[in-house]
Protein backbone atom coordinates (compact mmCIF):
# COMPACT_ATOMS: atom_id res chain seq x y z
CA UNK A 1 0.00 0.00 0.00
CA UNK A 2 2.78 2.47 0.88
CA UNK A 3 5.34 1.38 -1.72
CA UNK A 4 3.76 3.31 -4.61
CA UNK A 5 4.46 7.00 -5.05
CA UNK A 6 2.06 9.36 -3.28
CA UNK A 7 0.20 11.49 -5.81
CA UNK A 8 -0.46 14.97 -4.45
CA UNK A 9 -2.24 17.68 -6.40
CA UNK A 10 0.22 20.57 -6.54
CA UNK A 11 -2.74 22.98 -6.61
CA UNK A 12 -3.80 21.71 -3.20
CA UNK A 13 -0.31 22.43 -1.86
CA UNK A 14 -0.44 26.00 -3.20
CA UNK A 15 -4.03 26.52 -1.98
CA UNK A 16 -3.30 25.17 1.50
CA UNK A 17 -0.03 27.10 1.74
CA UNK A 18 1.99 24.07 2.83
CA UNK A 19 4.88 25.46 4.93
CA UNK A 20 8.51 24.47 4.64
CA UNK A 21 8.12 21.32 6.74
CA UNK A 22 11.48 21.45 8.50
CA UNK A 23 10.55 24.93 9.79
CA UNK A 24 7.05 23.94 10.92
CA UNK A 25 6.82 23.34 14.69
CA UNK A 26 4.06 20.71 14.34
CA UNK A 27 6.04 18.76 11.74
CA UNK A 28 9.17 18.96 13.90
CA UNK A 29 7.27 17.69 16.96
CA UNK A 30 5.74 14.71 15.11
CA UNK A 31 8.38 13.80 12.50
CA UNK A 32 11.52 15.76 13.40
CA UNK A 33 13.16 12.79 15.12
CA UNK A 34 11.87 10.14 12.73
CA UNK A 35 14.27 7.32 11.92
CA UNK A 36 12.69 6.84 8.47
CA UNK A 37 15.48 7.04 5.87
CA UNK A 38 13.37 8.85 3.24
CA UNK A 39 12.23 11.51 5.71
CA UNK A 40 15.80 12.03 6.92
CA UNK A 41 17.17 12.13 3.37
CA UNK A 42 14.66 14.74 2.13
CA UNK A 43 14.92 16.68 5.40
CA UNK A 44 18.71 16.96 4.92
CA UNK A 45 18.34 17.96 1.26
CA UNK A 46 15.76 20.62 2.18
CA UNK A 47 17.84 21.97 5.08
CA UNK A 48 20.93 22.13 2.85
CA UNK A 49 19.01 24.10 0.20
CA UNK A 50 17.66 26.53 2.80
CA UNK A 51 21.15 26.93 4.25
CA UNK A 52 22.53 27.56 0.73
CA UNK A 53 19.78 30.15 0.12
CA UNK A 54 20.67 32.00 3.33
CA UNK A 55 24.38 31.84 2.56
CA UNK A 56 23.91 33.13 -1.01
CA UNK A 57 21.68 35.97 0.24
CA UNK A 58 24.30 36.91 2.82
CA UNK A 59 27.08 36.85 0.17
CA UNK A 60 24.98 38.96 -2.20
CA UNK A 61 24.49 41.62 0.47
CA UNK A 62 28.25 41.64 1.12
CA UNK A 63 29.06 41.88 -2.59
CA UNK A 64 26.60 44.73 -3.15
CA UNK A 65 28.04 46.60 -0.16
CA UNK A 66 31.57 46.07 -1.50
CA UNK A 67 30.44 47.22 -4.97
CA UNK A 68 28.99 50.44 -3.48
CA UNK A 69 32.29 51.17 -1.74
CA UNK A 70 34.20 50.55 -4.98
CA UNK A 71 31.81 52.79 -6.94
CA UNK A 72 32.41 55.57 -4.41
CA UNK A 73 36.17 54.98 -4.78
CA UNK A 74 35.87 55.17 -8.58
CA UNK A 75 34.12 58.53 -8.31
CA UNK A 76 36.87 59.82 -6.02
CA UNK A 77 39.59 58.40 -8.28
CA UNK A 78 37.95 59.88 -11.39
CA UNK A 79 37.91 63.22 -9.64
CA UNK A 80 41.63 62.79 -8.78
CA UNK A 81 42.46 61.96 -12.41
CA UNK A 82 40.37 64.76 -13.92
CA UNK A 83 41.39 67.49 -11.48
CA UNK A 84 44.95 66.54 -10.46
CA UNK A 85 46.15 64.28 -13.28
CA UNK A 86 47.21 61.68 -10.69
CA UNK A 87 48.85 58.67 -12.46
CA UNK A 88 48.59 56.41 -9.40
CA UNK A 89 44.84 57.08 -9.39
CA UNK A 90 44.65 55.69 -12.97
CA UNK A 91 46.16 52.38 -11.84
CA UNK A 92 43.87 52.28 -8.80
CA UNK A 93 40.87 53.11 -11.03
CA UNK A 94 41.70 50.21 -13.38
CA UNK A 95 42.04 47.89 -10.38
CA UNK A 96 38.67 49.02 -8.99
CA UNK A 97 36.99 48.55 -12.36
CA UNK A 98 38.41 45.01 -12.69
CA UNK A 99 37.19 44.25 -9.17
CA UNK A 100 33.71 45.62 -9.96
CA UNK A 101 33.61 43.51 -13.13
CA UNK A 102 34.49 40.43 -11.05
CA UNK A 103 31.89 41.37 -8.41
CA UNK A 104 29.24 41.86 -11.11
CA UNK A 105 29.93 38.35 -12.42
CA UNK A 106 29.65 36.92 -8.89
CA UNK A 107 26.43 38.88 -8.26
CA UNK A 108 25.01 37.53 -11.53
CA UNK A 109 25.96 33.95 -10.60
CA UNK A 110 24.54 34.21 -7.07
CA UNK A 111 21.39 35.97 -8.29
CA UNK A 112 20.78 33.21 -10.85
CA UNK A 113 21.31 30.52 -8.18
CA UNK A 114 18.97 32.35 -5.79
CA UNK A 115 16.30 32.53 -8.49
CA UNK A 116 16.55 28.75 -9.04
CA UNK A 117 16.59 27.78 -5.35
CA UNK A 118 12.90 28.40 -4.52
CA UNK A 119 11.90 25.83 -7.16
CA UNK A 120 14.43 23.33 -5.76
CA UNK A 121 13.22 24.04 -2.21
CA UNK A 122 9.58 23.49 -3.24
CA UNK A 123 10.52 20.21 -4.96
CA UNK A 124 12.47 19.00 -1.89
CA UNK A 125 9.61 20.08 0.39
CA UNK A 126 7.15 18.16 -1.80
CA UNK A 127 9.35 15.05 -1.65
CA UNK A 128 9.57 15.42 2.13
CA UNK A 129 5.78 15.85 2.30
CA UNK A 130 5.26 12.64 0.29
CA UNK A 131 7.65 10.72 2.58
CA UNK A 132 5.88 12.24 5.60
CA UNK A 133 2.46 11.16 4.29
CA UNK A 134 3.71 7.58 3.80
CA UNK A 135 5.05 7.42 7.36
CA UNK A 136 2.00 9.23 8.78
CA UNK A 137 -0.48 6.78 7.24
CA UNK A 138 1.63 3.82 8.27
CA UNK A 139 1.64 5.18 11.85
CA UNK A 140 -2.07 6.02 11.72
CA UNK A 141 -2.90 2.48 10.54
CA UNK A 142 -0.70 0.89 13.22
CA UNK A 143 -2.04 3.13 15.99
CA UNK A 144 -5.64 2.62 14.83
CA UNK A 145 -5.18 -1.15 15.11
CA UNK A 146 -3.79 -0.72 18.64
CA UNK A 147 -6.61 1.70 19.46
CA UNK A 148 -9.22 -0.81 18.25
CA UNK A 149 -7.63 -3.48 20.46
CA UNK A 150 -7.60 -1.09 23.46
CA UNK A 151 -11.26 -0.17 22.85
CA UNK A 152 -12.18 -3.89 22.75
CA UNK A 153 -10.36 -4.44 26.03
CA UNK A 154 -12.14 -1.43 27.57
CA UNK A 155 -15.52 -2.81 26.45
CA UNK A 156 -14.63 -6.20 27.91
CA UNK A 157 -13.57 -4.57 31.19
CA UNK A 158 -16.77 -2.48 31.22
CA UNK A 159 -18.79 -5.70 30.92
CA UNK A 160 -16.83 -7.29 33.75
CA UNK A 161 -17.16 -4.13 35.86
CA UNK A 162 -20.93 -4.04 35.26
CA UNK A 163 -21.22 -7.70 36.35
CA UNK A 164 -19.05 -7.03 39.43
CA UNK A 165 -21.14 -3.98 40.39
CA UNK A 166 -24.33 -6.04 40.06
CA UNK A 167 -22.79 -8.82 42.18
CA UNK A 168 -21.67 -6.22 44.76
CA UNK A 169 -25.20 -4.79 44.98
CA UNK A 170 -26.67 -8.29 45.38
CA UNK A 171 -24.23 -9.17 48.17
CA UNK A 172 -24.84 -5.82 49.92
CA UNK A 173 -28.59 -6.41 49.74
CA UNK A 174 -28.25 -9.92 51.19
CA UNK A 175 -25.95 -8.65 53.99
CA UNK A 176 -28.33 -5.76 54.80
CA UNK A 177 -31.45 -7.97 54.77
CA UNK A 178 -29.80 -10.63 56.92
CA UNK A 179 -28.43 -8.04 59.37
CA UNK A 180 -31.81 -6.28 59.56
CA UNK A 181 -33.56 -9.60 60.22
CA UNK A 182 -31.18 -10.51 63.07
CA UNK A 183 -31.28 -6.95 64.44
CA UNK A 184 -35.08 -7.05 64.51
CA UNK A 185 -35.11 -10.34 66.39
CA UNK A 186 -32.15 -9.85 68.79
CA UNK A 187 -32.09 -6.08 69.33
CA UNK A 188 -29.19 -3.66 69.13
CA UNK A 189 -27.42 -4.59 72.39
CA UNK A 190 -27.23 -8.31 71.56
CA UNK A 191 -26.26 -7.51 67.94
CA UNK A 192 -23.41 -5.31 69.13
CA UNK A 193 -22.11 -8.13 71.36
CA UNK A 194 -22.38 -10.66 68.53
CA UNK A 195 -20.74 -8.21 66.08
CA UNK A 196 -17.72 -7.88 68.38
CA UNK A 197 -17.57 -11.62 68.89
CA UNK A 198 -18.26 -12.95 65.41
CA UNK A 199 -17.25 -10.26 62.88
Amino acid sequence: MFEKDIDIDYGVIIKNKVPILTMDSNWKTIFGNSNNKDINNYKNILNDLIKEQRELSRKLVQLKTKKKRLMAMILNLSNEINNRNNSKAVEKLDECQREIHSINEEIETYTFKLEMLPKEIRAANLSLLKATIKVAYKDIKSNQEELDSICSQIEELRGKLKNLIEAKHEKEEIVNKTYSFLHGILGSKEMERLDNELL
